[in-house]
């Protein structure tokens, strides 16, 4: 019984297989002779070739921070308020401009601020605030001017300044028993000049030479020696100081 049943099954199974194979839907040797699909994988396509002019290759091109001149360089640092603190000794009434007629000496210390842009126009002067206090209890004086400077034969330079000044001396005549300047008026005209050596970037030296008048703007009603009888005169004697002083860039 039980090949016999086998037999009927494998005789059902092949008429399954030839029917099959008779309709095309299936096929065991067809199968069994394919080639296994990852066998022979098929060649990797090559890119497309682009027919055209090739584009130009562009180098990029370097960048140079630029570079400002060394002068340019030492101007711009000079970015704060006070631009230079000057400090000295002068001799009082030298002369040569008037009578000297008081003496001693001067300690003078004066600060320079750096030019704001309105003063371009003019050449970008520096102003100058300064006392010269006179150690003889003769005349002391406080300034206010502007101050124009060059540069010349390498590190030597030279100032013109230009302002006006306040003072504590005698406008007529003598003062305190002691031989004093007529000045005329209690605020003066005030020019100065500087000649020096700049020996590092900060540090210098240099010869000042001042004078101070009312330019004969101030006038005065004095008795002319006869009797009642009275004349104007211009009171202008002026006054000038010489010395050497020291002086620090920021």
């Amino acid at each position: 019984m039980p090949w016999a049943l086998i037999i009927v099954v494998m005789q059902i199974f092949l008429i399954s297989q030839e029917s099959l194979a008779a309709s095309g839907l299936y096929d065991m040797n067809r199968f069994l002779n394919e080639p296994h699909p990852f066998a022979n994988p098929a060649p990797a396509q090559a890119p497309a070739t682009i027919v055209g002019t090739p584009a130009a290759t562009t180098t990029p091109r370097a960048f140079h921070t630029p570079q400002q001149p060394q002068s340019e360089v030492e101007t711009n640092d000079q970015s704060g308020l006070v631009s230079e603190i000057r400090a000295g000794v002068f001799l009082h009434d030298t002369g040569p401009f008037s009578a000297n007629e008081e003496s001693g000496e001067d300690y003078n210390i004066e600060v320079l601020f750096t030019s704001p842009d309105i003063l371009e126009a003019i050449w970008s002067p520096r102003p100058q605030l300064g006392i010269s206090y006179s150690g003889s209890s003769m005349t002391s004086q406080a300034y206010l001017a502007l101050q124009w400077e060059v540069d010349f034969w390498d590190d030597w330079f030279a100032g013109f300044s230009f302002g006006g000044m306040v003072h504590d001396g005698h406008l007529y005549g003598d003062k305190d028993g002691k031989t004093r300047k007529s000045l005329g008026c209690r605020v003066l005209f005030r020019e100065a000049i500087d000649a020096g050596y700049r020996f590092s970037k900060h540090h210098s030296v240099m010869l000042h030479f001042d004078h101070s008048s009312n330019a004969s703007l101030c006038e005065r009603e004095t008795p002319d020696g006869s009797r009642n009888g009275r004349h104007v005169v211009a009171l202008n004697e002026g006054l000038e100081s010489i010395g050497l002083r020291y002086g620090y860039r920021f």
